[in-house]
């Protein structure tokens, strides 16, 4: 059963503006208006009567005015603009001059939009929807000859205004607002509308029209408005049809539903797609700016990363770039303490640690029966020289260093081991783990003659994939003085016994004996960072050292890396600065061009939500292109910049005879860092679309009335 009483009830609204001069105009004065359900209702007058303020007013696009207007009981002017957004898309149909058809979409799918807005996916649904209303509006030959999916532009005045007329109705309001909608109309097309709009009235729906067209003036009830002030010209019966339902907000909505987007995110899509290909200008500044921007990072990018690659690969092969070494001075060497500047060194604010070492060899029974020598390092407790191992397999000696183990080079464990079965996947340096190692120590005389051999077997514990230098074990630092212990002893006081090593090793008690010989002969100083290598070496050598360290092999990666930093930098923050400006500037100015467009679409349903998200996708879109167009042409300048240099490498290696410099190498794939620029760049964009959209979003839709 239909709800009683009116569904608009206006009580003394009063609208007044203020003029360039400060003065006050009034345009409503004490406006009083009931309209009730099912009802057609024509309110006439003169331009400047006030007709387009009260059209407003009624539409919820203006509540700036004093006085009460209420909706199905509920006070207008008491609510919030997101609850009128609401209000006025479920339950008003707007019927404009000349029918404001968006140009750029046939009128079939005009028609669609406010469907779309409110939720409907289906193509199929859609267009049920839209021909069963079809035959009401447009003649049998109109539909054969499919006259909606024109666009605006080639059909007649009447064909748009009958398809304006559908748009407003196609989602069922209870209220449907026509301003002058026959304002562009002659003749035959004038009456065609006036019989529609009496159809929609018969069929439920509340019609209001404002015009000073005659030939509205015989139907329905009659107002006139003069000077602000509202008369009843004449009074008629509303529609015996049930009347349309009104559809309130649903109870216990938030002011946040209103920045939650209501249409479906492919209409969305669409729309911010076709929002930048048709702003050629404004994308093209986008393009412009993030495809420089971009190439440019690329470039910095590359280098600095592919700097840090190749300094990296130098390290895992050996090289020791946060490390220097020194031996004693000549006046220390016959001291018991061969360093007497360590703790002064290891107070240094730029050292990491300080470690002494030994230089010594060992030989190793391979895998043909034969012995081989290779040099060894011992490694002390919590080590440093173990952030700069990289383990293939395995780990670090057992805690307390002292028991006979060993870590083992890829390449070495393939000498003493059969590790074919590595590389076909059958085998991994995991199963090697925990394997013996057998080494021959060998015992002198007191004239340095070779007298006899000690076999030995450690366990090994670590498997590598480089040592330092091309090194190919290291040792605990006690096992490896243990041995060089043995290889001192002229006198054969120690001895390892039988079965030694993993399952005869000497005690603690023992191992100290036969351990306590000066035995530092280098110095090893870890910088905390690389960039402070250099200093380090400088104070060393100031003190009476000669450092060595293998920084300098490498430094003028180091210095292009740095070199790039220090412009990647501030080029960043000019390139984010430039694209933000860019982004915000071209949604701004886009806007107010758009204005009534924008509008427009909060008219038909779309919330504030749904501009924003349009807004932002038409920015990522833009902004995915120019830095995808941005990286292809890095890529290129990259490639172009390495064939030079390995050209250039080459001809200085021709004229001077020297090796050719892999200056190349510097610069890192795009690949390697393509998604993380694409992601950086589309964030940033988002980010500086983000306030501006929200000021798009609040576009005034009282625009679209003001003609």
């Amino acid at each position: 059963m239909a709800k009683l009483g009116p569904i608009i009830s206006l009580k003394n609204i009063t609208r007044q503006f203020t003029a360039g001069r400060g003065e006050t105009i009034t345009i409503l004065d004490k406006v009083s208006l009931d309209i009730q359900r099912g009802s057609f209702n024509v309110i006439r007058g003169e331009s400047g009567s006030g007709k387009t303020t009260l059209l407003r007013i009624l539409g919820m696009l203006d509540t700036d005015f004093d006085g009460d207007y209420q909706f199905e009981d509920v006070s207008v002017g008491d609510k919030n603009d997101w609850y009128l957004d609401e209000l006025r898309a479920q339950n008003i149909g707007f019927i404009f001059q000349e029918g404001r058809l968006f140009d750029h979409m046939t009128m079939r799918k005009n028609i669609h939009v406010p469907l779309e807005m409110h939720g409907m996916r289906d193509p199929t649904k859609l267009g049920e929807t839209v021909k069963k209303l079809e035959p009401t509006f447009f003649s049998a030959k109109e539909i054969a000859e499919e006259t909606l999916d024109l666009k605006p532009g080639p059909a007649s005045g009447g064909q748009k205004q009958r398809a304006a007329v559908m748009r407003a109705i196609v989602n069922k309001p209870s209220i449907i607002l026509a301003d002058e909608p026959t304002a562009s109309l002659h003749g035959e097309k004038k009456e065609e509308v006036v019989q529609h709009l009496q159809l929609l009235c018969d069929a439920g729906h509340t019609v209001i029209v404002v015009s000073h067209d005659k030939v509205f003036f015989d139907i329905g009830n009659q107002f006139d408005l003069e000077n602000g002030i509202l008369t009843e010209a004449r009074s008629e019966p509303p529609s015996k049809a049930e009347p349309i339902p009104s559809r309130m907000p649903a109870e216990g909505a938030s002011f946040m539903w209103g920045w939650k987007p209501r249409a479906p995110f492919s209409i969305l899509l669409a729309q911010a797609i076709r929002e930048t290909l048709f702003r050629p200008i404004f994308l093209s500044l986008i393009l412009v700016s993030l495809i420089v921007g971009v190439t440019q990072v690329s470039v910095f990018t590359s280098v600095i990363l592919g700097a840090q690659e190749y300094v990296n690969e130098k390290i895992t092969q050996g090289s020791r770039l946060n490390r220097i070494q020194i031996k004693p001075k000549a006046k220390d060497r016959g001291k018991p303490e061969r360093f007497p500047l360590r703790a002064e060194i290891a107070e240094l604010a730029a050292v990491q640690s300080v470690v002494p070492r030994r230089a010594t060899s060992t030989r190793i029974k391979v895998l043909d029966g034969s012995t081989k020598t290779y040099s060894v390092t011992g490694l002390h407790a919590n080590d440093p020289e173990y952030k700069l191992l990289t383990f293939a397999a395995g780990g670090p000696f057992t805690g307390a260093h002292d028991a006979p183990e060993v870590i083992v080079t890829a390449g070495l464990l393939a000498e003493a081991y059969d590790t074919s079965a590595v590389g076909n996947g059958t085998q991994t340096y995991q199963d090697f783990i925990g394997k013996p190692l057998s080494l021959i120590v060998n015992r002198y005389n007191l004239k340095k003659k070779l007298v006899g051999e000690e076999g030995v077997t450690l366990k090994i514990t670590g498997v590598i994939l480089n040592g330092e230098g091309g090194r190919q074990l290291y040792y605990p630092n006690q096992t490896l003085l243990l041995f060089d212990s043995l290889i001192r002893d002229r006198k054969g006081v120690f001895t390892l016994g039988e079965d030694a090593g993993i399952n005869n090793w000497p005690n603690a008690e023992k191992l100290a004996e036969m351990t306590d010989f000066p035995w530092e002969d280098n110095l090893q100083v870890y910088a905390s960072e690389m960039k402070n290598v250099l200093g380090l070496y400088s104070h060393l050598s100031k003190i009476g050292y000669r450092p060595e360290s293998d920084i300098w092999d490498f430094k003028w990666a180091l210095d292009i890396q740095d070199t790039a930093w220090r412009i990647f930098l501030p080029l960043l923050v000019l390139i984010v600065l430039s694209v933000a400006i860019t982004v915000a500037a071209n949604i701004f100015t886009s806007a107010k061009l758009r204005e009534t467009e924008l509008a427009l679409w909060r008219v038909l349903g779309m919330r504030r939500g749904d501009i924003v998200l349009t807004q932002i996708l038409a920015t990522s879109f833009s902004v995915f292109v120019g830095a995808l167009a941005g990286l292809a042409l890095g890529t290129v300048l990259i490639r172009q910049t390495k064939a030079m240099l390995v050209s250039r490498a080459q001809e200085t290696a021709d004229a001077t005879g020297g090796d050719i410099q892999d200056f190349d190498a510097i610069f890192a794939s795009v690949n390697s860092f393509f998604w993380p620029v694409i992601i950086a760049a589309v964030i940033i964009g988002v980010l500086a679309a983000l306030y501006p959209a929200f000021r798009t979003a609040k576009t005034d839709p009282a625009k679209v009335l003001q003609s």
